[in-house]
């Protein structure tokens, strides 16, 4: 309690800090056309959600509105050719769940669910944030220093919840960790390489999810329009050349290079994973920076957390070492 006592006025600061950037991000990143877009839910996929207001439309931007649709019909009993690469958005329907689950039901509740759920996200990795803080150090803020987050947030989709997912699942390398990462955004598994329990786990629900959607929506719509998503290294950064593509590149660089440095085979992984970026994804960097999300968990908790551990680590990890 002592560190935590000194560490006070530092956790309030990052907390206010990170609520603030939340809720900013959210109202600027709203679209002129939300309004319309919500009247055209009404008539395109039956939600009646008109009249929500600016600040619970935002998934209308974009891939908000495939979790929208899979939350007023959780099974995909009766999602059609109106939600684009059905298959695809599916393997992510965990967030939908729980916001189905928010809203009872209720269709026109939804969009408010969708911020609920994002918001009780935020919250939930800053207290994993504050409550690893004595035992990780500074690196831990790397949690809500994450642009994933926000951007997620603002664009009601999985990223918060599963950035939670993950924290909690390197935390603790709890199974059921690993089977809410698997149903909320799969890819993230990647920075569970070495925990291998709880990686099993993880892949096995993402399985499970996936061989669903293969047979409810065909094979052919798992993957997005037919879109090369990876590339050689570094290859869809050239193509595509942005200031917030490179500087995603230059992280994802120095991510490999400390996970060589440490032998930290994760850590390398991941590197290479968002160097392969292909341009389909660099093209649009906050689609670039949402996929990176994984990233900067890893920097959390360190390059010195030994990956094959499947309990929280003791008092004397060297994740002391590395703060």
């Amino acid at each position: 309690m002592s560190m935590r006592r000194e560490h006070r006025f530092e956790i309030v600061v990052v907390s206010l800090i990170a609520l603030m950037t939340a809720f900013y991000v959210r109202a600027e990143y709203i679209p002129p056309w939300a309004d319309q877009n919500l009247e055209l839910a009404v008539e395109k996929w039956g939600l009646p959600v008109s009249d929500v207001g600016p600040w619970f439309s935002a998934w209308t931007l974009g891939d908000g509105q495939a979790f929208a649709v899979i939350a007023s019909d959780p099974l995909g009993l009766e999602i059609g050719d109106e939600l684009r690469d059905p298959g695809y958005r599916y393997q992510r329907a965990g967030y939908s769940w729980l916001v189905w689950a928010g809203s009872g039901g209720q269709p026109g509740l939804i969009p408010y669910a969708l911020a609920a759920v994002g918001g009780l996200a935020i919250i939930g990795i800053l207290i994993l944030a504050i409550s690893r803080r004595e035992r990780l150090g500074p690196l831990v803020w790397f949690l809500v220093l994450n642009p994933a987050l926000y951007i997620g947030f603002a664009g009601d989709t999985a990223e918060p919840l599963a950035i939670l997912f993950l924290g909690l699942a390197l935390a603790s390398s709890r199974p059921w960790a690993g089977v809410a990462l698997g149903v909320t955004r799969p890819d993230y598994l990647l920075a569970l390489l070495g925990r291998w329990k709880t990686f099993g786990y993880g892949v096995a629900a993402g399985a499970l999810l996936v061989g669903y959607a293969a047979i409810r929506f065909g094979f052919e719509t798992l993957i997005p329009g037919g879109a090369r998503l990876f590339g050689l290294p570094l290859a869809g950064y050239i193509e595509n050349p942005s200031a917030a593509g490179w500087a995603l590149a230059v992280l994802a660089v120095v991510t490999l290079a400390i996970g060589v440095r440490f032998r930290n085979w994760t850590w390398v992984v991941v590197g290479l994973y968002v160097l392969c970026f292909s341009h389909t994804v660099v093209l649009d960097p906050v689609n670039a920076w949402r996929a990176a999300g994984l990233m900067p968990v890893l920097w959390a908790f360190g390059p010195q957390v030994a990956t094959t551990q499947e309990t929280s680590e003791p008092e004397d990890s060297p994740v002391a070492a590395v703060a």
